[in-house]
């Protein structure tokens, strides 16, 4: 009964031991630690983390874009659509002239447009002949190119009017007989060339004889026209044989270059 008694007793004081001695030790552990943390020798110092510094980000401005601008569309007219085409219906005539004898008729030109183009001069009488401000043009610079290769080409009749067509109709009459004979060889008054100003009538200066004759066709002025004027914007109005039945005129030329003057012998230029 003692001796268990003595043994619990004993195993208490042993139980208590244990405990005060792990206390001891839990107690000097701490304090240790807290010295050694208090301890700048035995410290651990951390070094200095660097400090980055972010500038603030610009804002960019807000960049202004300029679009094109539309371009604007032109409206349309309205077109209305073309008339129906009957097939049913004829062709039209065609448009028909009507001559004498031959002769096409022609308006005369205003005086305003006419400008001297040179002097018809023979044994001491001189005259100034007028053409139409374009065929006038045309003439010098014809006249001047004949002149350089020796050849002397002279206005011998230019723009004509009507009354003065009138009396050598009259005249030719005397001649021939009749209106139809004398149509070969003069127009009727308002239908000559002449009322125009585009036609002209032209001699060779240095050959007198020949001067509104078939001859003239022997002369250096023709060969010279033959081969040249239509660089010039001429023509011959009369050939041989031509469709208007009108007696072959060597001499007389009409200028045909121009929008007018085209317009003017259209007639002329599209046989009926």
């Amino acid at each position: 009964m003692r001796q268990s008694f003595l043994s619990s007793r004993s195993l208490r004081f042993m139980l208590i031991a244990v405990l005060s001695a792990g206390f001891i030790v839990f107690v000097g552990l701490g304090l240790e630690s807290k010295m050694a943390s208090s301890d700048p020798a035995t410290q651990v110092v951390q070094p200095p983390q660097p400090q980055f510094s972010v500038p603030p980000q610009r804002q960019s401005p807000p960049i202004a874009v300029t679009l094109p601008r539309e371009k604007s569309v032109p409206s349309v007219p309205t077109v209305p659509p073309p008339p129906a085409i009957i097939l049913s219906q004829p062709n039209p005539a065609p448009v028909t002239v009507k001559t004498a004898y031959g002769h096409l008729p022609y308006a005369e030109n205003d005086a305003i447009r006419l400008e001297v183009v040179g002097q018809y001069v023979r044994d001491g009488y001189a005259r100034d002949e007028r053409l139409d401000i374009e065929a006038a043009q045309a003439f010098r610079q014809m006249a001047k190119a004949a002149k350089a290769s020796g050849v002397l080409l002279m206005p011998l009749s230019g723009f004509r009017e009507v009354s003065v067509q009138a009396e050598l109709f009259a005249r030719q009459i005397e001649r021939k007989g009749s209106k139809e004979e004398a149509a070969k060889w003069s127009a009727p008054p308002g239908h000559s060339e002449h009322h125009t100003g585009y036609a002209i009538d032209i001699a060779d200066q240095q050959s007198p004889e020949s001067d509104l004759k078939i001859s003239f066709e022997a002369t250096r002025a023709y060969q010279w026209l033959a081969e040249n004027a239509v660089q010039y914007g001429f023509e011959l109005s009369f050939p041989p044989n031509n469709w208007q039945g009108v007696s072959y005129e060597p001499w007389h030329w009409r200028y045909v270059r121009s929008t007018r003057a085209l317009q003017v012998f259209a007639a002329a230029k599209r046989p009926q």
